[in-house]
């Protein structure tokens, strides 16, 4: 499993602005230059978080984006799958696709996903920013 560049630039994003969280809404174009990340894919990816919650939006000269939650209570799963879906690396384990028999290989698969996922699961963006990982 291999992850794109919406769920890796993303995450900079969401701790981007973790570790700004003191100083309120930031703008895509400081993100954008902070972390040398295009600027309209930036914005795409923004969309998402905003649209599932993540984060919150402000317009004006001081607006920008911010997180709604405390960082403690949002985990690197969360805001991976708001970019990238299910965290799998097989389709017939995320149950997307149903094989007529479950392979022997069916169970390795659907280990890696547990273990995967219960590891993203278990880190906050609070430990993330603190690399308490």
């Amino acid at each position: 499993m291999k992850l794109s560049t919406r769920g890796r630039y993303g995450l900079r994003a969401m701790c981007y602005l973790a570790s700004n969280k003191d100083r309120g809404y930031i703008s895509v174009s400081e993100m954008s230059d902070k972390l040398n990340l295009s600027e309209n894919y930036l914005e795409q990816l923004i969309r998402l978080l905003k649209n599932d919650g993540l984060i919150t939006s402000a317009r004006g000269p001081k607006g920008g984006y911010k997180i709604t939650r405390d960082l403690d209570e949002i985990s690197v799963g969360e805001v991976l799958r708001v970019l990238e879906g299910n965290i799998t690396m097989s389709d017939c384990v995320s149950g997307d696709h149903f094989c007529d028999d479950k392979c022997d290989a069916y169970f390795v698969f659907d280990r890696i996903d547990k273990v995967i996922n219960e590891a993203v699961d278990s880190i906050s963006l609070k430990n993330m920013i603190n690399q308490e990982v």
